[in-house]
């Protein structure tokens, strides 16, 4: 006879959670990393059309996706993504509080890029996060490492340990790097400016 094992609540021993504007590469990252088919909340989205800067892009989450990964030793990681519309940031409260690290992503060849960033990061200490948190940004160009110290003296305003990277959503090294930097940073308040 089979022995079953039974497993009461959740077996990850952390949740990453990514945030992001609309379009950035969330859920695209979650897909590359995941360990399990991902679950997502995928809709017809009217921003697309709205949106000229994100072609292709013809859906939005609307709840959340859901993804696993497992660190080699074994360990579990949940990683979700959240909506990057306002119309859903009802998710972002749900999710966010619950989160062992967030990773922010951020576009990095649209204007106003700072703009985005202190929206986002306003976003995350609005809801009093106390979080460990990595900021990837996408699309840079070729001289990232110069064009992310504007993203970075900014950040620190926020949240002054949090490390800011060049990060490709498609891919898997990138969003691995991303994770575990997020993961490893210190706990710290982000802060209301």
């Amino acid at each position: 006879m089979t022995e079953l094992k039974i497993v009461l609540g959740h077996s990850v021993a952390h949740q990453v959670v990514f945030v992001g504007p609309f379009g950035v590469g969330k859920t695209t990252a979650l897909r590359v990393i995941s360990d399990i088919p991902v679950v997502n909340t995928d809709v017809d989205s009217s921003e697309a059309v709205l949106d000229s800067t994100v072609q292709g892009k013809t859906t939005t989450t609307a709840a959340f996706d859901y993804g696993e990964w497992r660190f080699p030793d074994g360990t579990q990681v949940a990683l979700i993504g959240v909506p990057g519309q306002e119309r859903f940031e009802a998710m972002w409260d749900v999710m966010l509080p619950r989160s062992s690290a967030i990773v922010l992503w951020l576009y990095g060849d649209r204007d106003p890029k700072l703009a985005e960033c202190r929206k986002w990061m306003n976003a995350l200490a609005q809801r009093k996060a106390v979080a460990r948190l990595a900021v990837a940004v996408t699309r840079m160009p070729a001289d990232s490492e110069a064009a992310l110290e504007p993203y970075r003296e900014l950040i620190a305003q926020y949240h002054p340990l949090a490390p800011v990277i060049t990060a490709d959503p498609r891919e898997s090294s990138d969003v691995l790097q991303a994770i575990t930097m997020a993961l490893t940073s210190p706990y710290a308040p982000i802060e209301q400016l």
